[in-house]
């Protein structure tokens, strides 16, 4: 499981995705701000030696945009428009998506049936053998055939060694049968799908987006190294216990978020990402240091942000990242949780425009 870098988890947790909470452990978000706490600090007990933070030097890597990149775009838009006929006159051909029932026999093992079963014929998920025996099939129509298949191995084999191959027995009877209807790809289809007029202008905007794209990430990757560069040349010996809590509590947040995607809990979903509650609270630890890093640089450059200026300073987040109204945000979050994620864009964009970032087109294979 990937870390967020440290600017992300800041942008998220003013989204929604991840809650800024107070108190320890994972639960729920409180979204009443007045309640929450923040307890005043002294940088300087913590980070006990801030390490330099100008006269650092990165490589920006920006891959290049190639024709292949904007036809996978083009192709997942034509996937995603693709239809299906029911056909209901015709047997089964290489292409048909059809729906089966089979019963799944090999030596040793138990039968294993499957009904409604979903096959596209000629994508070789069930194999080429198995869908090529499909192929001619009538609707209601049986067949029984065996085919090679790998064996199940056992963990700990040798990864290059040659599967065994085993006989597999398959009962199958064909229960509907329906052919994949692609849309042309014309000016019409275009205007009609995409907020662009022809094939050329979407191919070319595009681009563009994706070249846009790749830019913002790989400046999104330079600011996190000039981070971690300050990060590790500096000395930090503990952390005020709400700073530890409000990132663990939003690294739990935003994992419950993807876990809920997949109807999983979060331990469940951490579990199958080989991942654990432990791995949270180690990568809230490393979160925390950055934190506090990126505290006192902003405080040692004289960048942070006053009662003077935050109103305008919070006008400005709120609108750079599209999280509603200022009267919106200030309801959920208070003043002092909204100041730790100004103060950390600050730091970052101080970091970027004040250091050595060195632009290079690379390949994607590089």
């Amino acid at each position: 499981m990937k870390k967020n870098n440290i600017k992300k988890v800041a942008v998220l947790s003013l989204v929604g995705v991840m809650g800024l909470t107070m108190f320890s452990g994972c639960g729920k978000k409180d979204n009443n701000a007045s309640a929450r706490k923040v307890v005043e600090y002294d940088i300087n007990d913590y980070v006990k030696t801030l390490g330099a933070y100008t006269g650092l030097s990165v490589d920006e890597n920006i891959t290049i945009v190639t024709d292949d990149d904007v036809q996978s775009q083009l192709d997942s838009l034509v996937s995603n428009n693709t239809t299906y006929n029911d056909i209901t006159d015709r047997n089964a051909q290489s292409g048909d998506r059809v729906k089966i029932d089979y019963i799944k026999s090999q030596a040793g093992k138990d039968d294993e049936t499957k009904t409604d079963y979903t096959v596209d014929l000629g994508s070789g998920n069930m194999g080429e053998e198995f869908e090529n025996k499909l192929v001619g099939l009538a609707i209601n129509g049986s067949i029984t055939f065996t085919v090679q298949e790998d064996a199940n191995t056992e963990s700990g084999t040798d990864e290059n060694a040659e599967a065994e191959k085993v006989d597999v027995t398959y009962t199958v009877t064909l229960k509907s049968i329906q052919e994949k209807v692609v849309p042309e790809v014309t000016d019409a289809f275009i205007a009609e799908k995409t907020d662009y007029d022809t094939l050329d202008a979407y191919k070319e905007g595009t681009k563009k987006k994706l070249e846009e794209n790749n830019a913002d990430s790989a400046k999104t990757t330079a600011e996190s190294e000039l981070i971690n560069k300050v990060v590790e040349a500096s000395d930090v010996t503990g952390c005020p216990a709400f700073v530890y809590n409000m990132n663990y509590n939003a690294l739990c947040q935003s994992y419950t978020t993807y876990a809920s995607y997949f109807g999983a809990t979060l331990e469940s979903y951490l579990s199958a990402a080989g991942s654990s509650l432990k791995d949270l609270q180690k990568q809230a630890v490393d979160m925390t240091k950055q934190t506090l890093v990126l505290e006192a640089l902003v405080k040692d450059a004289g960048i942070d942000i006053t009662d003077d200026n935050y109103d305008e300073k919070l006008k400005e987040y709120v609108e750079k990242y599209n999280l509603g109204t200022v009267e919106e945000v200030s309801s959920k979050y208070t003043k002092e949780e909204l100041l730790f994620d100004m103060r950390r864009d600050a730091a970052t964009d101080y970091l970027y425009t004040n250091n050595t970032v060195t632009q290079k087109m690379v390949s994607a294979t590089n």
